[in-house]
């Protein structure tokens, strides 16, 4: 195996799936592994009598077909082929992705992730067109489709027991999910918001009280007053409290009981 190149590998390269620089080295990865009898090297192994999917899949579970580079070559094969050619090419590129995908899956049911009943949901609907590189990738995969709900998702993340590999696999689903979460949709900014609102409210009714009982001079009614002080300092307080990047959509004018708001 280590003179000749592995044949299902020999013919990616011949149907242009795989360059000259990634069998190269896939051919240096086999020579590896075929020193190491005793399994000590964690990285799977390829049968000599693959055939061409499992083959490109090893591939792409190694990583010596990086994604980035593979995806883009075959939304590419309809520019250098048709008929017959073009659709054994995207075959195997659909079958190669599709058993990644699902070992992927199958991780997350081996670990105690999901039922028996996810597990066969996650299988009919993987996607054929890009990797679930990981089985992190392949819980959020699940998560986006509905095959693993919400309230399922905080169950593992909370839960006492399981392996350290599920562990790592939920909480690096969780630190993911943190990451992408918009600003606006994070519990508290809004509550905080109306709760400042609310104070500024109360606080401008207390004062404009007062003033309504201090004493005026006979015959003399005041014009609509509008606070300059209390205005700048309740916009102030409700800007800090937006949400960054949101536009500011509030307008605050504290005006004297019984008098008309200035025109704006």
């Amino acid at each position: 195996m280590t003179a000749h190149a592995h044949p299902a590998l020999a013919e990616l390269r011949q149907l242009g799936l795989i360059t000259a620089t990634e069998l190269g080295e896939a051919m240096d990865e086999l020579a590896i592994l075929a020193l190491d009898e005793e399994d000590d090297v964690d990285m799977p192994r390829l049968a000599a009598d693959a055939g061409l999917a499992d083959a490109l899949a090893w591939l792409l579970r190694t990583d010596l077909l990086p994604q980035d580079a593979f995806l883009p070559r075959v939304r590419d094969l309809v520019r250098q082929h048709d008929g017959a050619a073009l659709l054994e090419r995207q075959r195997l590129a659909a079958d190669a992705l599709r058993h990644v995908n699902r070992l992927a899956v199958d991780t997350l049911y081996e670990e105690d992730l999901i039922n028996q009943w996810q597990r066969d949901a996650a299988h009919a609907s993987l996607p054929a067109d890009r990797l679930l590189a990981s089985p992190i990738a392949a819980l959020r995969e699940m998560l986006a489709q509905g095959s693993l709900t919400p309230p399922q998702f905080e169950a593992l993340r909370t839960r006492q027991h399981g392996s350290e590999l599920a562990r790592i696999i939920v909480d690096g689903a969780a630190r993911q999910l943190r990451r992408e979460r918009p600003a606006h949709t994070r519990p508290g900014t809004w509550l905080l918001a109306a709760l400042l609102l609310l104070a500024l409210g109360l606080a401008g009714r207390a004062i404009l009280s007062r003033q309504a009982m201090a004493p005026r001079a006979p015959g003399i009614e005041g014009p609509a007053i509008e606070r300059g002080d209390l205005q700048p300092r309740a916009a102030r307080a409700v800007e800090s409290a937006r949400v960054p990047g949101a536009g500011a959509d509030l307008s605050i004018t504290v005006v004297q009981d019984g008098a008309t708001p200035s025109a704006r």
